[in-house]
């Protein structure tokens, strides 16, 4: 959650059945919604081996499935590692092995159950109807996948995955599968970190509505700034802060001595702050004249002091 008045947005979306971590901008904060948005994520993932469907995740429509004997004839072929492993270590260098060849920029063909647009049209909602839409393969990339785990019978996997934004674990379940030649899909999934933020410090709706009820959601909300810290600050006294409350222009020579050793470099970004630590807004400087534009406004005219 960021900042405090009773507007909101959402930063992106959580498919139906996948639980975990969705920041919530509030008030003046909702400005930073595209930002947070395309920021990478983590999720956790549970992988159904040998069986896909239509939405690839466990709740579509079986399309293809395998017998679990078929199922250990494939991922523990003999040929494939030293015989001194037995099956389920077999198996599970099998699956390590194909993981490891999604690993860096990867080309991904967006589910046809998905919310992303073609031709003006949601590709879910084409899919209800029964339309089969031609999508292009779209680059994403995968930082890293821990965690790997096989379950004892072989019919479920799990990993970690941190990944760039627009990355469908569904679709890299199905993937897999086909690397691995035995249909999959995803069976769970949980998002354990957005915009930098864990799931360590996530609330759920039901507690927010608590806390709002017994007044400690405050508690709860992060400052606008700190997903802007990439930034540096800029300290301006009360006579400037009158001026940038109304997001006009000042110049380098407006501020203190001594707040610059040298000229800041042109198009660099700063935040704004006055001498009570209140947080005002994104400001550019433009090297041509010398002053600095307001790029986004973050404080209200009544929060002024």
């Amino acid at each position: 959650w960021s900042s405090d008045v009773c507007s909101s947005d959402l930063t992106g979306t959580l498919d139906p059945q996948v639980s975990g971590v969705l920041p919530v901008c509030l008030g003046k904060a909702t400005k930073l919604v595209g930002q947070l948005t395309d920021t990478d994520k983590e999720y956790k993932c549970i992988m159904l081996i040998g069986q896909s469907t239509d939405t690839q995740d466990a709740q579509g429509k079986v399309i293809n499935s395998m017998s679990e004997e078929k199922i250990h004839d494939v991922l523990c072929g003999k040929n494939r590692f030293e015989a001194s492993y037995n099956d389920h270590q077999t198996a599970f260098f099998a699956l390590k092995d194909a993981l490891s060849g999604f690993m860096g920029d990867i080309m991904q063909i967006p589910p046809m159950y998905s919310a992303l647009k073609v031709g003006g049209m949601k590709l879910v909602n084409a899919a209800r109807k029964g339309i089969e839409v031609e999508r292009k393969p779209r680059k994403v990339t995968i930082y890293s996948i821990d965690d790997i785990f096989l379950s004892d019978d072989i019919r479920y996997a799990g990993f970690t995955v941190s990944c760039s934004k627009g990355t469908y674990i569904r679709t890299l379940c199905h993937d897999l599968g086909e690397k691995l030649g035995i249909p999959c899909c995803m069976y769970s999934l949980e998002r354990t970190k957005a915009a930098g933020l864990g799931i360590e410090s996530a609330i759920t709706l039901a507690q927010a509505q608590e806390f709002s009820r017994n007044g400690t959601l405050d508690k709860y909300i992060i400052p606008t700034d700190s997903f802007l810290k990439e930034y540096p600050e800029i300290v301006i006294d009360r006579r400037l802060a009158c001026r940038v409350i109304f997001g006009n222009q000042f110049r380098l020579k407006d501020l203190k001595e001594g707040s610059f050793v040298s000229e800041p470099p042109d198009g660099q970004v700063f935040r704004i702050y006055d001498e009570n630590g209140l947080f005002y807004a994104l400001y550019l400087y433009d090297s041509r004249i010398s002053s600095f534009k307001c790029i986004k406004m973050f404080t209200e005219l009544k929060e002024k002091v």
